[in-house]
């Protein structure tokens, strides 16, 4: 189905215009004769045949599949901009930003570290120090 806004156009059988022209009895017997066949094979397309049968009116059925038409690609419409709402608009910018967050962490953590043993080093020393010259 390449068209989801057209509540007609189903893969296989029957297209809106065979069946509004059935419906109209503007089909020849061997078109007719497809479209009863088609309706023997699917219970789908009996029932939807029957049901467009009880319109008066050719123009109130063409009101009615307007009418359809027009509410499925409205819902197909809010649908896709839910989708959109829900759509984190600057990813690759969010994506770069934790990195770089996330690498700034790591090099703090490795210079506090370093500055950390370096004083340590520095108190080993001063304390070997202190400890050579007392035993003096």
């Amino acid at each position: 189905m390449e068209d989801i806004t057209n509540i007609w156009d189903i893969e296989d059988e029957l297209n809106e215009d065979q069946l509004m022209d059935y419906l109209k009895g503007k089909t020849s017997g061997e078109d007719a004769h497809l479209v009863e066949k088609q309706m023997a094979d699917s219970d789908f397309i009996n029932d939807a045949v029957e049901g467009l049968q009880a319109f008066s009116s050719p123009k109130k059925l063409d009101r009615y599949v307007h009418q359809l038409n027009k509410k499925l690609q409205q819902q197909l419409d809010a649908k896709k901009t839910r989708k959109e709402k829900r759509e984190i608009k600057h990813l690759p910018w969010i994506i770069l930003a934790v990195i770089l967050i996330l690498v700034l962490c790591v090099l703090g953590y490795v210079v506090i570290h370093m500055l950390h043993e370096k004083e340590a080093h520095r108190n080993m020393i001063t304390g070997m120090i202190i400890s050579r010259l007392q035993g003096q």
